[in-house]
């Protein structure tokens, strides 16, 4: 959007620059014709008359005295709501098929001219989004002040006393609390029964109290004949066709021996 926006931001300047043309010739001669009776009006008068006609709402009754700057006036309502503004229509319509056809190569453009743009020198101190506000507010203006070492020396300062919590945080998180480094760590948040669920009494549990006396049971069905009935989600559809199409041919190859073991 910001690609189209800029691409029509760019050819509406066609745009303005033949209105600005058209505009300067129709009031140099819509003032001659209204000099040319003997009295002038202000030349801001001309200029509102052509910008309401501009804007929709033309006013006809300030050259009816003059035929010829009647007929001028005409023209220019003519020229400007039918001439320029379908000259504008095409201008944004070509400007974004152009974009639209060539998406990928425009998008890459602007993302690389954005990020050249922002690409700073390596000798320059970085402040990571939020604190690049701090360095606009408070270190930036004393770049024009100080001397380059003196700068220096103010943004390292501010730096260490910015970047020193989340710093140290960092540093103790990698350290003591990083799980991957930690087996207490990794312990400790873990559950106490992970690891567990492959353990008969995990899997078929007994009820115990007064459901126990009262004969209930959790489930009527065990476990593994349970999970027997399961679809197999540990194998693509298509292994499972062929595990059971190799099972298949090795229990008609059984029953052929034992067809031919009987014959």
């Amino acid at each position: 959007m910001q690609i189209c926006v800029a691409r029509m931001l760019q050819e509406s300047g066609i745009f303005f620059c033949l209105l600005a043309l058209m505009g300067i010739g129709f009031l140099q001669g819509l003032y001659a014709l209204d000099a040319a009776d003997g009295q002038t009006r202000e030349a801001y008068e001309v200029v509102n008359v052509l910008v309401q006609a501009l804007l929709q709402a033309p006013d006809y009754e300030t050259f009816k005295p003059s035929p010829a700057g009647l007929v001028l006036y005409y023209l220019w309502n003519v020229t400007t709501v039918v001439v320029l503004l379908n000259v504008l229509i095409s201008l944004f319509s070509s400007a974004y098929d152009d974009v639209v056809q060539d998406a990928a190569g425009e998008y890459l453009a602007y993302f690389a001219d954005k990020a050249v743009g922002m690409i700073r020198a390596p000798d320059e101190f970085l402040y990571p989004a939020p604190l690049n506000l701090v360095e606009i507010v408070l270190i930036a203006p004393w770049e024009f002040v100080l001397s380059s070492k003196a700068y220096a020396k103010l943004n390292k300062y501010v730096m260490s006393v910015l970047f020193f919590i989340p710093l140290a945080i960092i540093a103790v998180y990698e350290a003591e609390l990083d799980p991957a480094k930690n087996k207490w760590m990794k312990n400790w948040l873990s559950q106490a029964d992970e690891g567990l669920e492959d353990m008969p009494e995990f899997q078929d549990p007994e009820v115990d109290g007064e459901d126990a006396a009262a004969g209930l049971r959790i489930s009527k069905v065990p476990f593994k004949e349970l999970i027997s009935v399961f679809p197999d989600v540990t194998h693509s559809s298509e292994n499972i066709i062929v595990k059971e199409l190799t099972d298949l041919k090795n229990e008609i190859r059984e029953l052929k021996r034992l067809l031919a073991d009987r014959a």
